[in-house]
This record gives structure tokens, sequence and C-alpha cells, in this order.
């Protein structure tokens, strides 16, 4: 099968693309031919295909739209392609054309490549299938979440989002967001989706509710190639948190949390993020006292997997309804538990076999979850097993990948 596989990035920026070529050499592996398409940012991964790829609106450099560089023509250009890019569509007919391929599987599209690529492959009667790792169809900020809580008013009409600015803070920024979904609305550009991907339940039930047919969406609960991590049951380690450093992720509860413990562990913090909000943390940090709190930077492949074997457990204490973060799933690889808030798919992936669960921006709770994890290593060892098994069973990349294929091949020939 030839799968075309759209992401707007073709480097390693977060989980999508981590799980775009995971899953890419895994097909490749089983004989598929995958085609990626992308912008053709400078970081990006060396491809046969490049010359497919779209060129940037931001000189080649990954910009935001409240921080773009340029006169007021640039500014318009790319927030005109956010909204429906004509290139992209092109850029694409041009790929099927050459090297026609069966389908096109959408993963982040959203302000950087746009849904019309979607219009292209209806145009040759190609199939879509669109995965869902964020909440970019249901709420212009992506997450639910507004000024550190959780915020469901888009889902009466997304011109809520004008009145918090809910883009980086931009008026501008949001009402071209705003703009954007009303117009898809307006030319039904998703109704030619053939199928639906979300990795939670969670995340199903939302886009029900919000008036996507059921029967076009499939819960296919992402995978971790367990056979690249080794479990470790020792806990004589650090508490870890690893992921993107943003306010949504509660890196700042973390550190409140664990000031108010009683445990004498040190605590790990590995990600990057916004220098400013770094920072902030790294002085919330340091007015902790009597104990260890270290910011490694990021980390990634064999180095970023040893940090996670010499954790005692993981810690995810994300503020807004977090999709299916890879990080669960490659801390249970490992064999260590992980404690998470009780919101969106983090529900569905710890449970008390696994790990424990808190109520969000709940301190005492969550530093009485570190407390009872740091003082039983029986119970982190029983957990770090039971949470190796689940993976092992119900998360490898071979059984994601069955479903997925059984999917395609359920929607090739129907359009």
């Amino acid at each position: 099968m030839k799968i075309v596989i759209a992401n707007k990035y073709y480097y390693i920026d977060g989980g999508p693309e981590r799980y775009m070529f995971n899953l890419t050499d895994y097909l490749t592996r089983l004989g598929h031919q995958v085609v990626p398409f992308s912008v053709a940012y400078a970081k990006n991964q060396p491809s046969e295909y490049e010359q497919y790829f779209v060129k940037p609106s931001g000189g080649g450099t990954d910009s935001k739209l409240n921080k773009l560089e340029g006169g007021i023509r640039t500014k318009l250009r790319i927030a005109a392609r956010s909204i429906y890019s004509y290139e992209a569509k092109r850029a694409l007919e041009r790929l099927i054309v050459d090297i026609q391929p069966d389908l096109l599987y959408c993963l982040n599209i959203v302000n950087h490549i746009s849904p019309s690529i979607i219009d292209a492959a209806s145009k040759y009667k190609m199939p879509v299938i669109m995965r869902l790792s964020d909440y970019y169809l249901l709420c212009p900020s992506y997450l639910y979440l507004r000024d550190g809580n959780i915020c469901t008013d888009c889902e009466r009409g997304f011109y809520h989002a004008l009145r918090h600015k809910c883009i980086y803070g931009s008026m501008s920024a949001t009402m071209c967001r705003v703009i954007g979904m009303y117009w898809h609305k307006v030319i039904r550009v998703y109704r030619n989706v053939n199928a639906f991907v979300t990795t939670t339940q969670f995340m199903r039930n939302r886009m029900i509710n919000a008036g996507f047919p059921s029967e076009k969406i499939y819960h296919i609960p992402t995978f971790v190639d367990v056979s690249k991590w080794t479990p470790n049951y020792d806990n004589d380690g650090y508490i870890l948190y690893f992921g993107r450093l943003s306010p949504e992720k509660g890196v700042e509860y973390l550190l409140k949390s664990y000031a108010m413990s009683t445990i004498k562990d040190p605590l790990l913090i590995v990600g990057d993020g916004p220098d400013d909000y770094v920072e902030q943390l790294k002085s919330l940090a340091a007015s902790v006292q009597g104990k260890q709190i270290t910011f490694t930077g990021k980390k990634s492949g064999e180095d970023l997997q040893k940090t996670v074997y010499g954790a005692k457990y993981v810690v995810v204490p994300s503020l807004w309804h977090d999709n299916a973060p890879n990080v669960v799933y490659e801390s249970f690889a490992a064999g260590k538990p992980v404690i998470a808030t009780a919101l969106g798919g983090l529900r569905e992936q710890v449970t008390d076999q696994t790990g424990i669960l808190v109520e969000p921006k709940n301190y005492e709770q969550l530093a009485e979850a570190l407390d009872r994890l740091s003082s039983s290593s029986d119970l982190v060892v029983q957990l770090g097993q039971n949470a190796r098994e689940l993976v092992e069973q119900k998360h490898t990349i071979e059984a994601h990948t069955e479903h997925l294929i059984q999917l395609f091949n359920s929607v090739k020939g129907t359009v």
C-alpha cells in the first residue's frame, strides 16, 4: 500500500512526530511505501519526496502568528495559508499525480499546511484518514484551557475565544484562528474525511458531542515500541518529569506539591520550553529549601531512556485534558508507575493498577501521592510491573498498526 502521511514538521518536535517516524519505520518493514508530505523547514530530516513539500511562509522558520518578522504582507500571507492553503493543495495534487498513492493519513496539519489537502485528495478520489492528537477541531487554542483552568466555552461558539485572546494572547492571531474554524464549517471541508482516529475515548466522545458523525470516528489507542524499552524495577532513583515545559503541563503545580511533601528523593525536570516560563520554574525551584531539584534541558534517544530507567516513578501533572501523552506509555514500558492528574485521556491511561490519579491543582493530594510512592518500594515495583504488562498486552506497535491497516483497507474504494 502507498500511504501519504501529512504532518507540518518532518523533524522531531513532539508526540505527533515521534509517532510519525516510528510508524513510518514499522510500515516500511511490513512492505508498505510511506510518502511524507510536510513543510520544507530547514530542520527537516532528509526525504526523497521533499520536492513536494510546501515552502514555508515565514522564510524557512517555524514562525508563530503573533511573532512574525516582516511586513503586513508576510503576516497576511501566513494568516491566509493557515486558513486554507492553495499552495499546499497544489503541492499534494502534484504528488498524487506523480506517485499515485492509495490514501492520505493526516496527523498535525493545522496552520502550517491547512485542511486544503483534504480537498486535494478528494479531487482525486483518494481516501482521507485524520488522526487527532489535540482538540484543534473543537477549541481555537487546541487545549480546552484558559488562564490555567479547564474551559469549554467554545463548544457554544468559537467566538468566545476572541474575548480572551486565547491564541498567544493576541487578538489578531485569535481572530485568524476563529475565522478559519468558521470558514472550515462553511465549506464543510471535513466532510471529505473518511475516518477520524482518536487515541482516547474521551476525544471520541468530544468529537461526537460536537456533531461529528460517530460512525466515522475510530478509537485506536497509541503505541510504544516495547522492543526498544527494557523494564527496570529498581526504585532507588529520583522522581522524574519529562516532556514539554509549558503552562498547561502543570510543572509549577508539581514543584509546589513537591515542596509540601515530606520526601527526600530528588526531583529531575527534563525538557525545554519558552525561555521566560522556564526561568519562572527555575526561580520557583530555587525557593524550595532542603530539597534537590535539577533541570536538565531537553533529552532524547538513548540519553532520555537512561534517564527514565533511573527514575523511581514519573509524574504527569497536566492541567489540560491531555489526550494520550507518550510519556505515560514510555514510562510504563520502562517499568515505572505514573502519578497523573485525572483529566482527559490520562484517566484512561493511568489506573490504580499502574499509578495514582490526583485532582488537578490539588497540591495536598499530589503531595500525599508523592509521599505514598516514595515511602513504599514494594508498591512502586508492583505498579511498575503492572504498567509494563499493560503496554506489552495492549499498546504495542504491532497491535496499533494492525488496527490502523484494517481501517485503511476498509476505506479504500469507498470514495
